[in-house]
């Protein structure tokens, strides 16, 4: 089953204050809001009784609030992939419900989505250098992991202590370099209790 903005948890009408529904249900309606006598906000829609009429039925999408939540959606996104996927969300809603919204709110998702994925493509390339250079220092520290685990004596590993300590500071401005130093006197610790 394809997921829609409900089922996929962007937009929870349930949290939304139930002043503000019973405000937006009425100038929708055109009423005032007094002249609603109950309102209750089922799973997929509004339930409206109207005072001295009948009651009728008032879809979510079709709230300023609906509309509201999509956008913040939008603006929550931290990745592109993420971004993506609810880019096929709100295609699959619009051309599923297209009937229930209007060209503004619709345009209004557009934009912000353009706008958010072209954030997040400039954060991309700015921090791609950054994401590198993390990722050569974990093929650093893992290639120090192996070397440490086949370190057999104490002799061996105060030979390697210099060298980890010229090689950390390439990337000494990183939290991780100090990692590979902890797994020597780790190792250390191994091989002293070891022979004890």
């Amino acid at each position: 089953m394809s997921k829609n903005l409900v089922t996929a948890g962007i937009i929870v009408p349930a949290k939304w204050p139930l002043a503000r529904v019973w405000l937006e249900v009425s100038a929708l309606l055109g009423i005032a809001p007094r002249q609603i006598e109950h309102l209750e906000m089922w799973q997929h829609q509004i339930w409206v009784k109207i005072i001295g009429s009948g009651a009728i039925f008032v879809s979510y999408r079709c709230l300023p609030l609906w509309i509201e939540q999509g956008l913040e959606a939008i603006s929550q996104c931290r990745d592109r992939d993420r971004l993506n996927q609810l880019g096929e969300i709100f295609s699959r809603e619009v051309q599923r419900y297209g009937s229930q919204y209007n060209c503004t709110a619709v345009e209004q998702w557009r934009s912000a989505w353009g706008e958010k994925a072209k954030q997040l493509k400039i954060d991309e390339e700015r921090l791609k250098p950054l994401r590198e250079r993390q990722q050569a220092c974990l093929q650093w520290q893992e290639g120090w992991r192996q070397v440490l685990r086949y370190c057999g004596s104490v002799e061996s590993l105060e030979g390697l202590a210099p060298e980890i300590k010229v090689q950390t500071q390439q990337f000494e401005d990183l939290p991780e370099s100090k990692t590979v130093m902890e797994l020597w006197h780790q190792r250390w610790k191994e091989i002293t209790h070891a022979s004890a």
